[in-house]
């Protein structure tokens, strides 16, 4: 257990060894917030409604979009293309450690990272600009929130692990992985909620791992959800579905790995 410790402390100490790159990544953050936040502000003022949303509803969704980004969204596994192709990967499969738990404990180093300067910069946003904002305490509502998160850091997991996958066969992943942050960007509700769209594009949608990242999570928090269980069903079964294929393509790329580098 010790040498995980130990790698999530490397990670965080790799993370603030680029000082530069974190500040504007943080800066880009908190203007990702910004931006809507000013949009929705003009478009409903201080009482406005917009498809069943009020002005707090949609201030409590932006700030759970700008969380759950860092929390669930924030990655280091999208390095593993990279390390495929630089031979970088040979150094933890050497070590005596499980490889899917190194990707993760790396990842949950960058998303309490993420979340930590998170809950320093929306506390300031919020007294300086002093949006109204829905606060849950039904405590059924917020478990079911919890597991939906869950799930959700474990889909983003396995989808990274595919999509970094593609570089035992392929130099280029940037592509593949470019098409999916643009899909991902508009399914998974971080630009608005989904049930703005008509029932037709939901219902597709809902058939994807894409809102459960995000939406699904959001609104459950806002006790929004018709079908709670239902969707907390589909994000269950998404996850078993993406392990098994991230297990069977990890299986089949490892066996054909030469660690050749560029």
């Amino acid at each position: 257990m010790n040498k995980y410790f130990s790698l999530f402390a490397i990670t965080l100490q790799e993370i603030f060894a680029y000082r530069l790159n974190m500040l504007m990544w943080r800066v880009r953050q908190v203007f990702v917030f910004l931006v809507p936040f000013f949009i929705w502000k003009s478009v409903l003022g201080a009482g406005g409604m917009i498809y069943g949303y009020s002005f707090a509803a949609i201030m409590t969704y932006l700030f759970g979009t700008t969380i759950l980004r860092s929390l669930v969204m924030g990655s280091r596994t999208i390095d593993l293309g990279w390390m495929i192709n630089t031979g970088a990967l040979t150094i933890p499969l050497m070590r005596p450690i499980r490889l899917f738990i190194f990707f993760f404990v790396r990842d949950l180093a960058d998303k309490i990272f993420n979340l930590g300067f998170m809950l320093i910069e929306l506390p300031l946003i919020y007294f300086i600009f002093k949006p109204p904002l829905f606060l849950q305490f039904d405590p059924i509502k917020l478990l079911l929130t919890a597991i939906s998160i869950m799930l959700a850091i474990l889909i983003y997991f396995y989808i990274n692990i595919i999509f970094g996958s593609f570089a035992f066969w392929s130099k280029d992943t940037w592509a593949p992985r470019f098409l999916l942050m643009v899909i991902m960007e508009f399914a998974t509700g971080a630009m608005f909620p989904l049930d703005m769209l008509p029932q037709l594009w939901q219902n597709i949608l809902y058939c994807l791992p894409f809102p459960y990242l995000l939406y699904v999570p959001l609104k459950l928090y806002l006790a929004a959800d018709s079908a709670p269980l239902g969707h907390l069903t589909i994000a269950i079964v998404w996850a078993l579905i993406l392990y098994a294929i991230t297990k069977y393509i990890w299986h089949k790329g490892i066996s054909s790995y030469e660690a050749e580098g560029r």
